[in-house]
């Protein structure tokens, strides 16, 4: 009898899952904050309107200190409406306002000021970066391209 109503929740857990990946892709980026850094991480993007969508998730950051590598997670939110971007990224060293477009959902180019909040000052100052999302293909990511 247990059988029975494990299957309907094992059910559901798999659509459920499916649904989550169908909203994901993997960001790669290159970011300037004071020093060279590189990002790579995970978007979840939140709405299903084309042009209008909030955009999750976390990233790591690699970037050499003293010189050291350092792994830095941080996590971002990003409002995006008609190909405008305004959002603000955080990490245990700075926290980041930032204003840039969207291309698709595929390209963020982004420029902002990074606040330190830490004693040791590591991201400072105005910031730029470029972004790339990669989604599978067929996936809900990426804003559909409106033909006349």
């Amino acid at each position: 009898m247990k059988k029975y109503f494990v299957l309907p929740f094992f059910l559901f857990s798999m659509i459920s899952y499916a649904q989550l990946l169908d909203k994901t892709a993997l960001n790669i980026g290159y970011r300037y904050t004071g020093r060279n850094v590189l990002q790579a991480g995970l978007e979840f993007r939140i709405g299903e309107s084309n042009y209008k969508s909030l955009i999750i998730g976390p990233s790591v950051l690699y970037t050499r200190i003293n010189e050291t590598d350092k792994f830095i997670p941080e996590a971002n939110i990003n409002f995006v409406n008609n190909g405008v971007m305004f959002g603000v990224s955080g990490n245990q060293y700075s926290l980041e306002p930032r204003i840039g477009i969207s291309l698709f959902n595929a390209l963020f180019l982004n420029t902002g000021y990074a606040f330190p909040i830490h004693r040791e000052k590591y991201f400072k100052g105005i910031t730029f970066g470029v972004q790339f999302n990669i989604a599978p293909k067929g996936s809900k990511f990426y804003d559909r391209v409106k033909m006349m």
